[in-house]
């Protein structure tokens, strides 16, 4: 899963591959049409209302899409400034603030954790590094897994907050 920033609003796009084609889910929603590649570089989606074709650029801080005569910017969140602002690494959103490979997954939706518990090993410039829960709470979603090569700005997992007693 990737968390992108559109006007101001985090957009959850997540794409995997399916049948040759990609699978294009926005928010946990699955678009019904698959994402095909076509023989000029871009990308289209044949809708009931017909085909659609767009094209992407990935940028270093985001990602332009260019289709129907109209241009869309996709940011990825910037982790320091986040940080600064103390939405990132402390609150309930684990997000990855360096690329990098997931070496193991050390919790599963539902555990109870505290604040500070490692929560995922990560492998980045050949140094494995954890990354802790900022706050106490109950593992939500887990939107990562062992193996799997992470970017800037991914969500890894969601914490459920612990109420106080």
């Amino acid at each position: 899963m990737k968390l992108f920033r559109r006007n101001d609003q985090d957009v959850q796009v997540t794409v995997r591959p399916r049948d040759g084609g990609w699978i294009v889910s926005l928010e946990g929603q699955e678009l019904p049409w698959p994402v095909q590649r076509d023989s000029q570089g871009g990308w289209y989606v044949d809708t009931p209302a017909g085909r659609r074709r767009f094209w992407a650029h990935a940028r270093q801080d985001g990602c332009l899409v260019f289709g129907d005569g109209r241009s869309h910017r996709f940011e990825l969140p910037d982790p320091e400034h986040e940080q600064e602002e103390g939405n990132a690494g402390a609150g309930p959103r684990l997000v990855v603030d360096m690329p990098g490979k997931v070496v193991k997954v050390l919790v599963a939706v539902g555990d109870d954790v505290a604040a500070g518990q490692p929560l995922v090993i990560m492998e980045s410039m050949k140094m494995e590094t954890e990354l802790a829960a900022a706050i106490a709470g109950t593992v939500r979603a887990v939107h990562a897994e062992a193996g799997q090569v992470v970017g800037q700005g991914d969500l890894l997992l969601e914490i459920e907050p612990r109420e106080e007693e």
